[in-house]
């Protein structure tokens, strides 16, 4: 295994252990900040969710249940969140 795809597993295993702080504050974040979660996590709530919609409480529930599946621009836009 060369360097770069150990590294490249490694942050993908890293991400995945690593809890999604914004889930939880939900609440307290911006509408800007939430629409750029919904709009990075679609395709995930798509297809995990579909029944979510745009309700804000449905929609973190979907994601906190599902975050071990999360595809990876949806975790960055969710750890971004998280960073305020």
């Amino acid at each position: 295994m060369t360097r770069r795809p150990f590294i490249a597993v490694a942050l993908v295993i890293a991400a995945a252990v690593t809890p999604l702080p914004a889930l939880g504050q939900n609440e307290n974040l911006s509408f800007s900040q939430r629409m750029g979660i919904y709009r990075a996590c679609k395709a995930d709530l798509d297809s995990k969710c579909p029944s979510a919609g745009t309700d804000s409480a449905q929609v973190s529930a979907c994601l906190r249940t599902n975050q071990a599946q999360l595809s990876t621009p949806c975790v960055a836009a969710i750890r971004q969140a998280g960073l305020r």
